[in-house]
């Protein structure tokens, strides 16, 4: 660990004084010093050399304390300030450690410009065993290649025989102080506390566990790029000297604030202790406190709460306000997460790496890196129970507009089932009242027969839209025997979509009816879904699936209802594209569908949506290849013009959505901007036309802001053509 050098005098003062003391007594001491963590971190580091000093020069640490810790008033070493270590130019000193200090430093061969940070080991330290220790470092720091930690450059020793070795300097401040500073919103701490993660994942798979993550070891520069620093107090998983690595530990060679229960009840350490203090940085990056109250507390009180007492809900870290930094420390800007940002999954995700058994903690780095990036994808993350109303809300979350679209599917099954059902309802009473009535006679018994067939096929009927609903909500289940198992739970409604289109003749096998329309509402989603889809290619794959069901959806229903239905005239307007192999033919098909719905249900709403394309094509400039063909293809055949036949059909349009709509809905100021635009193409419209007052009264009063675009585009053209 590292420290400025202006608290350097007070560890000197601290350290003094505990090594006046038996060694018995100096824990309690240490309990009682009212100090920064960093500070007591530092002399309880200094203090566990004693162990090694036995054979230093045959002297006790008491002896030779007074090398490194000799007058409260004495300056930092300047000694080595402008002499040359290797290649490398001493410029000033940056850190003490606890056996180290660390220079920056600049290239002095003249081949190129460069600055490093040389970290030295204290002249005073400069014994076999501790050296040891420090060429230990600097093998750890060897093993490491990774963007987010900061890189060892070279290694030596000095003339006089101390070891010394060049790191990457790092220009930069804490990372916390750094969030502060850039006030970064939630996501993008997420993001720069995820690629830290990236970096302790990189050591861990190295066999090296820091134990020391905290902020001032994690420092960002100007490129937002977080390094991780100090290696010092790290353990190698694959030594052999157990016990000498939990001394360390059990002396303290840590930062209470960060350490983790195991730590601090000097217990074995594994890659869940920096699991542990890696919860703590976040939750200090979150919430800019602690999860533990330490305000005022002694030494003794900080380890107790620790190892003793639940950490706050970082949501709750300010009583539900938002979340500042500590007081005294600056404050958070506008970007600062709040309360209700963190409550729920970031709750449980944090809290989870901050449990006191280290085995109910994310088993690696990984994983809790990976929760993190679940969480900020909306998808159910692994610190909370996979509960299926979890899940579901997580799905919607993630797919708020996919879901929508999905609605059209589940509500037409559940609509279904519901008439299904009363169908099946009604036909069982009009059975048993045939039954009743068999006394009556042959016929009536032939009738009672009869209705209750039909009562048997509807239930039937019901039953298969039952299962089938089943089956979609099932994908949320990641069970092994749930639809949603191939998907892990995690399934999006487009990924069910193309799971069941294959299966929708095959579950509704005579059951032609209901078999159309789920073809035609997987049309209307696809249809739905591409025109959303920003992917080129993506987009045609689902045009491709579209066209599908809209000429399957056709196909069935002429085979269950005939040539003439109004359901028939609806899915031919939506296949006719398809169907067309011309312009002439395409209009004839969309004339067709007019003319059957006219015919079998003239207040379908459909049918206004039917005459909206046939007139746009005659009017709209966009359409200007197909005036001719369209033109042509009106029934009954006329001498009118084209403007003059989709103002017809606009009048026609408008009073069939007045028979469904408020004057305020959407289609009819949509209709009404279309009859303004259209007359003014004929040199027709003037200020005070009906239509286009409303056409201008509404854009700004309309719900989606898709709708406004649209209405305001209308206003700019029927303006430029007057």
């Amino acid at each position: 660990m590292q420290m400025q050098a202006d608290s350097w005098k007070l560890v000197k003062d601290i350290i003094r004084d505990a090594l006046r003391i038996d060694t018995s007594l100096r824990r309690e001491y240490l309990e009682r010093i009212d100090a920064p963590g960093e500070v007591r971190a530092e002399v309880e580091s200094l203090l566990a050399c004693e162990a090694e000093s036995a054979d230093f020069m045959s002297l006790p640490i008491t002896d030779f304390s007074r090398d490194f810790a000799p007058d409260v008033d004495d300056e930092p070493e300047m000694s080595l300030i402008g002499q040359k270590i290797g290649i490398y130019e001493i410029v000033r000193e940056i850190g003490v450690g606890g056996m180290g200090a660390i220079y920056l430093a600049r290239r002095a061969d003249g081949k190129f410009e460069q600055q490093v940070a040389i970290k030295m080991l204290k002249r005073e330290f400069n014994h076999e065993k501790l050296r040891r220790h420090f060429r230990r470092e600097r093998e750890i720091q060897a093993r490491l290649n990774h963007p987010n930690i900061a890189r060892l450059l070279d290694a030596g020793t000095t003339d006089d025989g101390v070891p010394f070795f060049v790191m990457e300097y790092i220009d930069g401040i804490p990372i916390d102080k750094y969030c502060e500073k850039e006030n970064l919103d939630l996501d993008a701490r997420l993001k720069l506390f995820n690629r830290v993660c990236s970096a302790v994942l990189h050591a861990h798979r190295n066999l090296i566990i820091h134990r020391d993550l905290k902020p001032s070891n994690i420092l960002v520069g100007d490129t937002g790029e977080p390094k991780l620093l100090d290696f010092g107090i790290s353990k190698l998983l694959d030594e052999g000297n157990l016990e000498n690595a939990q001394a360390l530990t059990i002396l303290g060679a840590m930062t209470p604030e960060y350490a983790s229960p195991e730590q601090i009840r000097g217990e074995p350490v594994t890659t869940a202790t920096d699991i542990y203090s890696l919860g703590v940085v976040l939750y200090k990056l979150l919430t800019g406190r602690f999860p533990y109250s330490f305000n005022n507390a002694t030494n003794g009180d900080v380890l107790k709460q620790i190892t003793d007492t639940e950490p706050t809900a970082p949501s709750e870290a300010t009583g539900g306000r938002t979340l500042l930094s500590d007081p005294g420390r600056g404050k958070g800007g506008q970007g600062c997460p709040r309360s209700e940002q963190l409550k729920g999954d970031l709750d449980n995700i944090i809290l989870k790496s901050l449990r006191k058994e280290p085995d109910k903690r994310y088993q690696t780095v990984e994983q809790f890196s990976a929760d993190i990036w679940r969480y900020m994808d909306g998808l159910p993350v692994l610190a909370r129970p996979a509960t299926l109303s979890y899940r579901a809300s997580k799905f919607y979350g993630r797919n708020k507009i996919s879901v929508l679209a999905g609605i059209f599917i589940v509500v037409s099954l559940l609509t279904g089932l519901t008439v299904a059902l009363w169908q099946a309802e009604v036909a069982r009473g009009q059975a048993r009242f045939a039954a009743e009535a068999q006394n009556l006679g042959a016929i009536e018994t032939e009738r009672a027969k009869t209705e209750e067939e039909k009562a048997k096929s509807e239930k039937e009927k019901a039953e298969k839209i039952s299962r089938f609903t089943m089956k979609i909500i099932s994908y949320a289940n990641p069970a092994w025997y749930a639809e949603g198992s191939k998907f892990g739970g995690d399934a999006r409604v487009i990924d069910v979509l193309d799971d069941l289109s294959g299966k929708i003749d095959t579950e509704f096998a005579g059951e032609a009816d209901v078999a159309a329309e789920l073809h035609h509402k997987f049309n209307e989603v696809y249809n739905f879904v591409a025109k959303s889809e920003s992917d080129p290619a993506r987009a045609e794959s689902y045009r491709q699936k579209r066209k599908f069901h809209a000429l399957r959806a056709l196909e069935l229903r002429k085979q269950f209802y005939g040539e003439r239905h109004e359901l028939v005239a609806k899915d031919l307007y939506y296949a006719h594209s398809y169907l067309a192999e011309d312009d002439r033919e395409q209009a004839e098909l969309l004339m067709q569908a007019i003319l059957m719905m006219r015919e079998t249900n003239p207040k379908n709403l459909n049918l206004p949506y039917m005459l909206e394309a046939y007139a746009n094509h005659l009017s709209m400039d966009e359409y200007q290849r197909m005036h001719e063909p369209y033109l042509q293809g009106v029934s009954p055949a006329t001498n009118l013009g084209r403007y003059e036949i989709a103002e017809q059909y606009y009048e026609e349009m408008l009073e069939l959505f007045r028979a469904h709509y408020e004057d305020g809905h959407y289609a009819v100021v949509l209709t009404n901007c279309y009859l303004a635009l259209n007359k003014a193409k004929q040199k027709k419209l003037t200020p005070a036309d009906p239509n286009y007052q409303i056409c201008r009264q509404w854009p700004n009063k309309l719900d989606l802001e898709s709708q406004s675009a649209t209405i305001n585009d209308l206003l700019r053209k029927i303006e430029a053509a007057l």
